[in-house]
């Protein structure tokens, strides 16, 4: 089982501000030797969607039909009825 925090939907945009501005102070420090803003905007976009344990548990049934034929890789089962936006009920395996 996986259960988010309460707090961490306000905590994330503040986060998020804190990525963008090391990865602007790095690119004043560095110039064009800093190669990595794709950092922070990645984490722009991907983070709110991490926040939604809905979207996981789709993609872990995504994973569990693409490797089905794979006995060697086993992805938990996702129990859908009690799972929401934050909480995430699996198989323990």
């Amino acid at each position: 089982m996986k259960v988010q925090h309460r707090w961490i939907k306000e905590q994330v945009p503040g986060d998020m501000r804190l990525t963008v501005a090391g990865s602007n102070f790095a690119k004043y420090l560095f110039g064009a030797d800093f190669k990595f803003e794709w950092v922070a905007e990645e984490f722009e976009q991907r983070l709110p969607l991490e926040l939604d344990f809905t979207k996981e548990a789709q993609n872990c049934k995504k994973s569990k039909h693409y490797f089905e034929k794979h006995a060697n890789i086993c992805i938990p089962k996702v129990y859908e009825e009690f799972t929401r936006p934050r909480v995430l009920v699996m198989s323990f395996e």
